[in-house]
């Protein structure tokens, strides 16, 4: 609740936000929070057929919003996010910051191109992902169980689900000095949203944080 109610504020539906003076139960049961290592994500990208490979490579967008993908919503070097597929239904994104201009990697471009011309039908109003029907975008659900799940339970990738490969797109884009600001763009979220619910620091970063503090007052 906080994070939704914190979401409101930062597109301006609310001053402050109500739910900060909430507090969690010591003995509720926690969220998990986790992100994938550079090794992991080379991992899942190994084991993935082209299709699902292509879909984890854009998942700094929400999965609802690359399924609603089609052809004519690419645009050279981006994705125009207008809508998303939620709950098998086409509907209007997230928020209205959902609603934008996401960028894609010299590389991802390569291997989209690569993908169009393997597509049965690539008109601009043909789906990206389509079904086995064409007429209607892949389902996330069906998609995770059929398609994702068989590949990543061998070497134990089970885990990275979209939400983590969206929280590890985040993560690692701090980790690598990408502008926090520029990130949240991308995904299509606030900033503070960004830093607090989705970027998660390693090991490696917080030991060089008290290094470097350690090394500023010796």
């Amino acid at each position: 609740m906080r994070q939704i109610f914190r979401m409101v504020v930062e597109e301006g539906y609310l001053d402050r936000n109500p739910a900060e003076i909430l507090y969690i139960p010591r003995e509720a049961r926690r969220p998990s929070r986790n992100v994938m290592r550079k090794e992991e994500v080379k991992k899942l990208h190994e084991v993935l057929d082209t299709r699902q490979r292509l879909i984890a490579q854009i998942a700094g967008m929400r999965p609802g919003e690359i399924l609603a993908l089609t052809w004519g919503s690419l645009t050279g070097t981006s994705a125009e996010i207008t809508r998303r597929l939620y709950r098998g239904r086409l509907d209007t994104t997230k928020t209205q910051r959902s609603e934008r201009e996401a960028a894609f990697s010299d590389g991802l471009l390569e291997a989209i191109g690569e993908w169009r011309r393997k597509a049965v039908c690539s008109k601009p109003t043909a789906w990206v992902f389509p079904s086995e029907r064409l007429t209607t975008p892949v389902g996330k659900d069906n998609l995770w169980r059929r398609c994702f799940l068989p590949k990543l339970e061998p070497v134990g990738l089970e885990w990275a689900n979209f939400q983590v490969m969206r929280r590890t797109n985040s993560s690692l884009m701090k980790k690598y000095n990408v502008d926090p600001k520029v990130g949240a763009d991308q995904r299509g979220h606030g900033i503070g949203v960004s830093i607090d619910v989705y970027t998660q620091s390693d090991c490696e970063e917080k030991r060089a944080a008290v290094n470097t503090l350690e090394a500023a007052l010796a």
